[in-house]
Parts: C-alpha cells; sequence; structure tokens
C-alpha cells in the first residue's frame, strides 16, 4: 500500500493536490476545497500534537476498525462523522485561503515525514498509531478527500 512516507506515495499526493484549484467544486459534502485543505492539515496537526484531540480510542475502533478502514475497505463512504476536531463545522480550524491551506499542507507533510515516531500523538478515534499507520491513514484520507474533489 502507498503511504505518504514513501516516494511515489508523496508524489501521487502532491501531483493530485497540484490540480486542484480554488474553485475546484466537491463532488459530494458540503466543505469547499479550502475547508477540505485545512480539514487535512488538521489530521496532521493532531498526528503531530500542534492541535490537541482526545483519544476516545478502544480495543474495537483500534484493533478492528483502524484495520478494515485503511487495509481492508477499498474507498471510504461519503458522509461519515469524523472527529469533532476535524469537522469544519465544530472545532476544526478555520480555514484560510486556498494557497495558504495548500503551502501549509505540504509543509505539514514534510514535517510528519522527518518527525520521531515516538513524538506522534494518538488519532482521536484510532489512538497510538505507529508512523507507518498514521502515513497509511493519512494517503488514504487524502484519496478520499482528493477524489471528493475530482482529483
Amino acid at each position: 500500500m502507498n503511504n505518504t512516507l514513501t516516494p511515489e506515495g508523496k508524489k501521487h499526493i502532491l501531483d493530485r493536490l497540484e490540480k486542484l484549484t480554488p474553485d475546484t467544486p466537491a463532488r459530494w459534502g458540503s466543505m469547499k476545497v479550502n475547508q477540505m485543505l485545512a480539514h487535512m492539515n488538521d489530521a496532521h496537526k493532531i498526528a503531530l500534537g500542534m492541535k490537541p484531540a482526545e483519544d476516545k480510542s478502544n480495543f474495537y475502533t483500534h484493533k478492528i476498525m483502524f484495520p478494515v478502514a485503511v487495509y481492508i475497505l477499498p474507498k471510504w463512504p461519503k458522509g461519515e462523522k469524523t472527529a469533532p476536531e476535524l469537522d469544519q463545522k465544530q472545532e476544526g480550524t478555520k480555514a484560510r485561503d486556498f494557497y495558504t491551506e495548500l503551502e501549509f499542507l505540504c509543509k505539514m507533510m514534510d514535517i510528519l515525514e522527518e518527525r520521531e515516531e515516538s513524538k506522534l500523538h494518538p488519532h482521536p478515534m484510532f489512538g497510538r498509531l505507529s508512523k507507518k499507520q498514521w502515513s497509511d491513514l493519512l494517503y488514504k484520507h487524502f484519496d478520499h478527500h482528493l477524489r471528493q474533489f475530482g482529483v
């Protein structure tokens, strides 16, 4: 499986991000493109400990839901609820302009790549993850939202 740490996986995501514009419409959902980028930035900030998130994981979400969501499901279903810390209508970071969010997201990917695994923080639903698990999850998360915007 590609992830955001492999050169091929990272390039694939960056190439798709490059196809977005400030006016790229969503195919589903209510987020605008800059809100989706802010949402993805929040996911990186949680992993890096830059945004507080309560670890609500349990055995089921960590040992069963995580592998199913990341390694078994070919695509994530549309319209699933997200953690409040990531939700643009709840505690998600208010989106800035498209170019600022995009540039920040590219930097967040680089920072995660360099961060020591021991410094990563738990995911709000899936709990403590290895660096590889975080990057696998983020790749799948990117794919979901980039498909949402048709790239």
